[in-house]
């Protein structure tokens, strides 16, 4: 699964990172405590499991509403070379409220109108709920992840949110704990495809160094749009790495502290907590 670049756009990539860079020689191999927020954000990243199927699948549907074939989520949940990485938080009582088959329901069915959607509403609540009851699980999933690892390269197959959901930078959190995971499997890049019209995805994935060095023409089976492939930069390198972790602590600093795997949370010295 190497890329070819013969036209060094991957060495070229850290002239984008050159504006941004913060220099930290200071165990730049580790993103542990990078985040400066002593604000705790409401969500949380965690590894899914199989547990999780239905609602990541429901997630898939309404975050790419029209596109086949669907990623085969259970199958890759057990993938050895696979990993998935879920955005939580704590279930609200109204989320259940309705029962769990509305709580799994994507965004359209739950304000679909018409009169056969209401009805199929109600026998789900009243009927089917009781009769074949869904496991949800242990906690509410706003988005999620998925990676594939192949030889020294990640790839990321999937960042599906609730609609809900945007604008609270999960998206972003889940990049995050995808490129910290990846450097934890020695990975020496991530890759990914995205549409070619999304311009607010392109830009984030620039942010944190990836770059173009390829096209997928009518790649996407809902309306054959081409997909731009970009890749990271060596991620292992101190430039890279420094990069990272001022834009992990500005996420932080905007949206709170967030546990995922590898990082339990900020660091606070006694100076901090004691008072003077």
């Amino acid at each position: 699964m190497t890329l070819s670049d013969p036209e060094n756009k991957i060495e070229g990539a850290f002239a984008d990172l050159e504006a941004g860079i913060i220099k930290d020689e200071s165990d730049p191999s580790r993103f542990q405590g990078t985040s400066m927020s002593l604000t705790r954000n409401e969500y949380s990243v965690r590894r899914a499991t199989l547990a999780d199927s239905v609602m990541l699948e429901s997630i898939e549907r309404e975050a790419f509403p029209g596109m086949t074939p669907t990623t085969r989520i259970s199958r890759d949940l057990t993938r050895q070379n696979g990993l998935y990485l879920a955005a939580v938080r704590e279930w609200h009582p109204d989320d259940r409220q309705l029962g769990p088959r509305f709580a799994i329901a994507t965004r359209a069915e739950k304000e679909d109108d018409r009169f056969t959607a209401r009805l199929k509403r109600n026998v789900d609540r009243y009927l089917l709920d009781y009769v074949n009851r869904p496991k949800l699980p242990p906690d509410y999933i706003a988005g999620f992840a998925g990676l594939w690892f192949v030889v020294d390269e990640a790839h990321v197959i999937i960042i599906g949110l609730r609609e809900v959901e945007r604008g609270k930078g999960i998206g972003e959190l889940l990049l995050v704990s995808g490129i910290e995971q990846a450097v934890e499997n020695d990975s020496r890049v991530i890759t990914l495809e995205v549409r070619q019209s999304n311009d607010v995805a392109i830009e984030l994935y620039r942010k944190y160094g990836f770059h173009k060095v390829g096209l997928r023409r009518r790649y996407y089976s809902d309306n054959d749009e081409n997909a731009v492939i970009m890749t990271t930069p060596p991620m292992r390198s101190d430039d890279y790495q420094s990069h990272f972790k001022r834009l992990v602590e500005q996420h932080a600093s905007k949206w709170g502290w967030v546990e995922r795997p590898g990082y339990g949370g900020p660091e606070v010295t006694h100076a901090e907590t004691d008072g003077p």
